[in-house]
């Protein structure tokens, strides 16, 4: 029975619940529309794979804005529901009608598949961009589908159902007609979601030509519960489960309606962010600034200005124009900094006048007060792969975590971020690893676009941070998965030795190598040796000074040795830190006399990690090896009095590091580490002492004098295990590594550093991630208080 054959019933709303299920259906698809929309706005010109501010497109490769139009460019084989959610509009729990339409059609006329709207993303419990990474499986909180099919058939399918996430089961009742092939036509794709009795909504989905109006057919899901329609918006191409298929493209995409809230203040503009460093080493202080681009058509405009002005005053200084270059990354750098002042800053495009970013870089604080640092490292966005289309638990104490809740979903990482920028910290350092190969999706690494795969991941990272970082200053160290690698030996860059890792080298495309440094590093203080290692790769170790602070920023995987496993681990030889930056570390233990020291490295310099039974575990890719380099470095930074800051072993922890045996009756020798914890991540280490060590620090079990199997020795002052036991961990895991996924079972969150200089110390605190500064408490064995080694040398020699 066709539609128009309904409209002399009317609305009749309130009769819905007593109707048979065909009268039901016939009544839903009758009724009159409800609302008037209005369009998004314009697409953005040229061929980009910036979707323009509305949009968010999973993944960034798979979806191109061209011709005015947004075109799915993926439909291979495992790659179903390609997704491109509405960043600025988002279903409320309000008792509304609301409206979403769209022109589309097919990319692919002879190919399988649907396309249309994903509705009730998320159920309205996550944040927006939380929700905008749903994507091929469903799963809990996942929301309906109202599709269109390559043979005209409309109709909803399910979203949420984790237990069958491929399934993608049909949901709408008897009376949907269907509009025949699709073929090269040009199809209006009108979704009304219409209020009833009882707090439900009539759902329903009518097809029409785009050019004439001619309405060819509709589906109508009825009595939908309204927890089912709150929550996020997207767009949907997808090629049959299982199989390679269409591909779809959508245009003049428009909604309306009181159940469709509007966001503007969300939309994604043509910058991501800027990140920025201040250099005060010197009376001629210096200032770099970086600006991360969307990526933007470059043949329409390709280099950018940076502009800038003090506080209080009106004029806007011009500072250098900039290309845009591989990685859609702009870098300044402006010499003779009044680091005294605070100064307002905006990025724009050379060609225009339009504003695209702004910020304040503020006043260097000197020693006015203590420098507070936040220290992050090695975080995720997701518990599990979104292409995981069954989630398991790793071991029997997990949980099984809902697809899109937060238990699952961690971007953006509000809570986490939020705790420590109540801090107010004055720097950020991120110790490495802002992003993990697999997550939020599989392996892009070795595939054409495996450099818009990165920026995939890296925007992420930027979303989470780049409100933390657009008014203060920020470090950001390299390591071995911001290179798409789980283990970096970087040997100089020479890759001869073979295709493992093991064998030495960066393993995948050089060019995508620098663009990773390009887009992390940019914004860095300048290296203090510049030349490039092998392949034109460069170095970042570097030299500064911020808020009274000096500071020496170091490599520890680039110009490490290759592991060599048939040798003694206790005897075997080779390079840590390179000549280069152990000549550096020498220089910069005299430079700035007087001043606090602090070294910032990937990763702390001995392997503090136990097995059940408290022995210590053989880790090469942990910078224990090689022994002779690493007793060089922890000697170097020794004799810099400096505190290290690190990440990577997603295990909180302090320890005394000594370059050689236990000194005898000095609590403060050796050199303090501290390595704050991760983030949010999902390989799991250990520090366990059983009471059993000696040299404990207080009461505390799981410290004391230890010596890892390289023959490292250092004293653990504390360490945030996971909140299992090792044992507990090792009796049921099911994996080949140390897996687990339930945030409730891991230790994450992030370190504070704190540089108090009227008092001569150091106070560093490891807090969880969802601990509220304000009230609750650190992990157990901080805070720490220890003395600022540097001052008491300058004192001691007054």
């Amino acid at each position: 029975m066709k539609r128009r054959s309904f409209l002399k019933l009317g609305s009749g709303a309130a009769l819905a619940p007593a109707l048979s299920p065909s009268l039901a259906v016939a009544m839903a698809a009758a009724r009159p529309k409800l609302v008037e929309t209005m369009p998004l706005g314009n697409l953005p010109h040229g061929t980009q794979h910036w979707l323009g501010g509305h949009f968010w497109g999973n993944r960034l490769q798979d979806w191109q804005c061209h011709n005015g139009r947004l075109e799915c460019l993926q439909g291979d084989k495992t790659f179903e529901v390609r997704t491109a959610s509405i960043l600025t509009r988002e279903l409320t729990d309000t008792h509304k009608a609301g409206r979403i339409r769209a022109r589309v059609g097919l990319l692919t006329p002879d190919a399988k598949g649907f396309c249309g709207f994903l509705l009730g993303v998320g159920a309205g419990a996550l944040d927006y961009r939380g929700a905008a990474l749903a994507q091929r499986a469903g799963g809990t909180n996942g929301g309906f589908m109202a599709v269109l099919d390559e043979s005209g058939n409309l109709g909803f399918r399910d979203f949420s159902d984790q237990d069958n996430s491929m399934g993608f089961t049909r949901l709408e009742r008897e009376g949907s007609v269907s509009i025949a092939e699709v073929g090269q036509r040009e199809i209006l794709l009108d979704c009304h979601i219409d209020p009833v009795a009882d707090g439900r909504f009539d759902v329903r989905l009518v097809a029409s030509d785009a050019k004439s109006g001619e309405e060819f057919g509709f589906a109508v899901r009825t009595e939908v519960p309204a927890a089912q329609l709150t929550g996020g918006i997207m767009l949907v191409s997808s090629p049959p489960t299982n199989a390679a298929g269409a591909r779809w493209w959508f245009a003049d995409i428009e909604t309306g309606g009181e159940k469709i809230a509007e966001h503007p203040q969300r939309q994604l503009g043509q910058v991501m962010g800027c990140m920025h460093s201040l250099n005060c080493s010197n009376d001629q202080a210096a200032m770099k600034l970086s600006a991360q681009f969307m990526p933007v058509d470059l043949t329409v405009t390709s280099s950018a200005i940076l502009e800038y002005r003090a506080g209080g005053t009106k004029q806007w200084q011009s500072g250098p124009e900039r290309p845009i270059e591989d990685g859609y990354i702009a870098a300044f750098r402006i010499a003779g900094w009044d680091a005294s002042k605070d100064h307002e800053y905006r990025v724009r495009f050379a060609d225009s006048e339009t504003t695209l970013y702004s910020g304040t870089i503020t006043r260097d604080p000197g020693q006015s007060r203590p420098l507070k640092i936040a220290l992050y490292s090695c975080i995720i966005p997701t518990a599990k792969s979104l292409d995981e289309t069954v989630y398991k638990k790793h071991i029997p104490e997990e949980r099984i975590l809902g697809r899109y809740t937060e238990d699952s979903i961690f971007f953006p990482h509000n809570t986490l971020v939020s705790h420590c920028d109540s801090h107010q910290p004055d720097l950020y350092v991120f110790a490495g690893d802002q992003y993990y190969e697999t997550y939020p999706t599989r392996y892009g690494r070795d595939t054409p676009q495996a450099k818009l795969d990165t920026l995939y991941r890296w925007y992420l990272w930027y979303w989470t941070f780049r409100e933390s970082v657009r008014n203060r200053p920020s470090i950001v160290l390299v390591d071995d998965h911001d290179v798409l690698q789980g283990n970096l030996w970087g040997n100089k860059g020479d890759a001869t030795g073979g295709p493992r890792e093991e064998d030495g080298g960066f393993k995948h495309d050089i060019e995508l190598v620098k663009m990773v440094y390009r887009i992390q590093s940019s914004h860095t203080p300048d290296a203090y040796d510049p030349t490039p290692i092998r392949h034109g790769i460069p170095v970042t170790y570097a030299h500064f000074v911020y808020g009274g602070t000096s500071f020496a920023m170091v490599e520890d995987r680039k110009f490490k040795s290759a592991p060599d496993y048939e040798a003694d681990r206790l005897t075997v030889t080779g390079e840590l830190l390179g000549q280069r930056q152990e000549q550096f570390l020498q220089d910069w233990a005299q430079m700035d006399p007087g001043l606090p020291k602090i070294c910032l490295t990937a990763s702390i310099w001995g392997s503090p990690q136990t097995d059940e039974e408290g022995k210590g575990l053989v880790d090469y890719d942990a910078n224990c090896y090689p022994p002779d380099g690493r007793t060089r470095a922890v000697k170097l930074v020794e004799d810099a009095k400096a505190l290290v800051l690190a990440g990577d072993q997603h295990l909180g922890l302090v320890a005394r590091q000594y370059s050689g045996a236990f000194p005898v009756g000095d609590e403060n020798a050796g050199a303090l580490f501290f390595s704050g914890p991760a983030s949010a991540a999902f390989w799991q280490r250990w520090f366990e002492g059983f009471g059993k060590l000696e040299g404990r620090y207080g009461d505390d079990p799981n410290t004391g004098n230890f010596t890892d199997p390289f023959g490292n020795n250092m004293r653990v002052l504390a360490a945030a295990n996971p909140k299992i036991t090792h044992a507990e961990f090792s009796d049921d895991n099911t994996t080949w590594g140390k897996f687990v996924s339930d945030r409730n079972l891991k230790s994450e969150g992030y370190g504070i550093a704190v540089v108090d200089h009227s008092e001569g110390q150091y106070r560093l605190e490891c807090w969880p991630w969802d601990a509220n500064p304000a009230r609750d408490r650190q992990f157990a064995g901080w805070p720490q208080v220890h003395p600022i080694e540097s001052l008491s040398r300058r004192e001691a020699s007054g």
